[in-house]
């Protein structure tokens, strides 16, 4: 059984920087995947349009995110990539101040129709 967060963050509205964010998504660092598993993280999806990014992340029963957060704090390789990605990020107009990705509110389902 999984569990599935829907997050949001945006992004700094520069073509080239999009592109480079892109770039090293795809050729994410292995140190980075490995700590996404280790801790819990099943499979973890992230979609564009224009500046606005939304993560798709499903993640083991017992995910505890709390832990997740010191465990990464802790990892010197996933803070260089956190302080890397922050030069293409920018948090959204609804962001907590100090906080990055933040979680969207379902709002439709429909496996909870009749």
């Amino acid at each position: 059984m999984t569990r599935r967060y829907c997050r949001a963050l945006d992004l700094v509205d520069d073509p080239q920087l999009i592109a480079d964010y892109e770039r090293y998504h795809r050729e994410i660092w292995p140190e980075i995947t490995g700590h996404l598993r280790r801790y819990g993280i099943a499979e973890m999806e992230i979609y564009r349009l224009g500046t606005r990014l939304m993560m798709v992340m499903e993640t083991t029963e017992d995910f505890d995110s709390e832990e997740f957060a010191r465990r990464s704090l802790a990892d010197p390789k996933v803070c260089e990539w956190e302080a890397l990605m922050w030069r293409y990020q920018r948090p959204t107009p609804w962001t907590p101040a100090g906080e990055k990705w933040v979680a969207m509110t379902r709002i439709f389902s429909l496996t909870e129709q009749k």
